[in-house]
């Protein structure tokens, strides 16, 4: 995880990469849903523990599913899979009903999405973060991607999917346009689709990469990369200021802010 594109894991791109702030996706939607600590969350992201252990369940239970070769797929049930990764019972939910009760309803509308999805193809991407230079911005934009495909289209890019356990309009339309922007600038052209799934109240959001205007998608990563410098500066986060702190970078990314 971590590659560069269109080039190798561990090279650098030419022009010096330290130039460019870097903007990470996971790193908005810590923003988007709370940003700091709160009473009751999970290390430093303000969502409740449940919730980060249920969209940890959820990416890795993809990775596991979408890594078996498409025969061995349809024989395979996903709730088996989500079984293995799926939290134990503990203070983490409100109670034991509302344990049940999402283990039911995401196990339920995974084994719907899976049933249809790219049933006979294998991922071009699964869950792996890719960086690009964006020059008009001097931002480093770093995406995680959980589930890509090859195009269906000529002239696009990928067809990208997230899967979110509780949707979030902010968080929606932050990554859209970061998933836009990187599309034109690692690949020359738009993404086939997006797509974001979320599992609990079963909507999905899509949108034909054509459709975003690309310099819609690069005034919103501007101004998204300002709001979360500001944001962080307030909050006196060293986890989402210029300082790295690798202990929450791998907090964020581990509970599913992927």
């Amino acid at each position: 995880m971590g590659a560069s594109a269109g080039v190798m894991t561990g090279s650098k791109p030419a022009g010096g990469m330290n130039a460019y702030r870097r903007l990470d996706d996971y790193r908005m939607e810590h923003i988007m849903l709370g940003g700091a600590q709160v009473a009751g969350s999970g290390p430093a992201t303000g969502l409740p523990r449940w919730r980060q252990q249920v969209q940890y369940a959820v990416g890795h239970t993809l990775n596991d599913f979408y890594g078996l070769p498409p025969e061995v797929r349809r024989e395979t049930p996903v709730q088996f899979l989500l079984e293995r990764r799926w939290p134990p019972k503990g203070n983490a939910f409100p109670s034991l009903m509302q344990y049940w009760d999402v283990k039911q309803a995401v196990a339920d509308e995974l084994m719907r999405i899976v049933a249809v999805n790219h049933t006979g193809e294998l991922p071009v991407m699964r869950y792996e973060q890719w960086h690009v230079k964006v020059p008009e911005l001097s931002v480093e934009l770093a995406v995680i991607f959980q589930l890509a495909w090859s195009p269906q289209q000529k002239g696009r890019s990928l067809n990208i999917q997230k899967f979110m356990v509780q949707g979030s309009d902010e968080v929606i339309t932050g990554f859209m346009h970061m998933a836009n922007v990187f599309s034109h600038m690692a690949y020359g052209e738009p993404a086939d689709t997006i797509e974001i799934y979320s599992l609990l109240d079963g909507r999905r959001h899509r949108v034909e990469g054509a459709d975003l205007p690309l310099q819609e998608s690069l005034d919103y990563v501007q101004l998204l990369s300002v709001f979360l410098e500001r944001e962080a500066g307030a909050q006196g986060c060293p986890c989402c200021g210029g300082g790295k702190n690798e202990r929450d970078d791998s907090v964020l990314r581990g509970y599913g802010l992927m």
